[in-house]
C-alpha cells in the first residue's frame, strides 16, 4: 500500500532540530559548559550546527515524502530501505563533510588545528546515528498511519456487514450471493431458484419449502441455518416457524395486541403472525428500509 502522508511532525522538528544541533556541537567537547558560555565563538558554532541540522533534516524529509509515493514499507521494505538509506545517508554525509570543512577552514579559521580525519571519525558517524533515529521515527509514523487506515477499512467492512439484513449480516459476501437452494424432490435433489420460493417452514423434524406454484419440497438444513444464508432483502423470519419471501406476503393486518396477522400466497395451513416486538422491524423491511 502506497501512502501519501502529511506527517504530524511540526512539534517534533521544533524540538529535535535545536536539540540535535546542540548535541552535535557539544558531544566530545573537553571544555566545561561554563567556559563555553564565555566564548563568543561557541554561539557561532552552535548556530551553524543548528542551521546544518535544519538543512539535513529538511533534505531527508523531502526524500522521505518522495519515497512514500513510490515504495511501501509493508510490501517493498527492503528496496525502500536500501534506496532511501543510500540516498539520504550519502547526501547527508556529503553535506556534513562540506559544511564542516567550509565552516572550520574559512569562517571559523581553524585550519591550523582542523583535521579532516576528525570529520570521518566523529562528525559523520554522529550525524548518521542521528539520521538513523530520525528515519526510524518517520518509519514509525508511516506504519502508525498504515495501521490506522487498515483498521478503518476493516471497521467500514464490519459496519457494512452489521448494517446489512438481520438474516445474513454476519455471512461473508460469497455466502450472501446465494441464488438457489438444493432441495429434495422425491429421491432426487433439484436446484430451486430463490425467486421461486414463497416461504420456508418447519413441519416436525423437516424443513419444508413451498414455491409460488404451491409445490412443496424438503431440504436438509434447519430453518436457523437457512436464516443465516438467505438474502435479508428478500426473506424475513416471521416467527419461529416461518421464513417468508416478500412476494409471498399478500396482506398484513394489525391486531389489537399490536402483533401482525399475515396472509400468504400460497396459503399456509396455520395462522401466520409477527409478534408485536418484531412488528416495526417487519414494516421497515416491507418498505425496503432494512435488508
Amino acid at each position: 500500500m502506497l501512502l501519501s502522508i502529511s506527517y504530524p511532525d511540526r512539534n517534533l522538528r521544533l524540538i529535535a532540530i535545536p536539540l540535535w544541533g546542540f548535541l552535535y556541537r557539544n558531544i566530545g567537547e573537553v571544555a566545561s559548559f561554563g567556559q563555553l558560555l564565555k566564548d563568543p565563538q561557541y554561539y557561532l558554532d552552535l548556530g551553524v550546527a543548528i542551521l546544518v541540522t535544519f538543512l539535513i533534516w529538511e533534505l531527508n524529509r523531502f526524500f522521505i515524502l518522495r519515497f512514500d509515493k513510490k515504495y511501501s514499507w509493508v510490501d517493498q521494505a527492503f528496496p525502500r530501505a536500501l534506496i532511501q538509506g543510500a540516498t539520504c545517508f550519502g547526501l547527508s554525509s556529503f553535506m556534513v563533510l562540506m559544511a564542516t570543512f567550509v565552516y572550520n577552514t574559512y569562517l571559523a579559521q581553524r585550519h591550523p588545528l582542523f583535521n579532516i580525519e576528525i570529520v570521518f571519525m566523529t562528525d559523520i558517524p554522529m550525524a548518521c546515528m542521528f539520521l538513523l533515529v530520525m528515519h526510524l521515527l518517520y518509519t514509525g509514523m508511516w506504519l502508525r498511519v498504515y495501521h490506522q487506515r487498515v483498521v478503518e477499512g476493516l471497521q467500514e467492512q464490519i459496519s457494512s456487514l452489521e448494517n446489512s439484513s438481520p438474516l445474513n449480516a454476519n455471512m461473508p459476501p460469497t455466502v450472501r450471493a446465494l441464488r438457489s437452494l438444493l432441495v429434495n424432490q422425491g429421491k432426487a435433489q433439484v436446484p430451486l431458484n430463490l425467486e421461486e420460493i414463497a416461504y420456508l417452514s418447519v413441519a416436525g423434524d423437516l424443513c419444508v419449502i413451498r414455491n409460488l406454484q404451491g409445490q412443496s419440497f424438503t431440504i436438509d438444513q434447519t430453518l436457523e441455518q437457512l436464516e443465516e444464508s438467505l438474502p435479508g432483502s428478500e426473506f424475513f423470519r416471521l416467527n419461529r416457524q416461518i421464513i417468508a419471501h416478500r412476494q409471498a406476503i399478500r396482506k398484513v393486518e394489525t391486531e389489537g395486541s399490536g402483533r401482525l396477522l399475515l396472509q400468504l400466497n400460497p396459503a399456509f395451513s396455520e395462522e401466520v403472525t409477527v409478534s408485536r416486538k418484531k412488528a416495526n422491524t417487519f414494516r421497515a423491511w416491507m418498505i425496503g428500509q432494512q435488508g
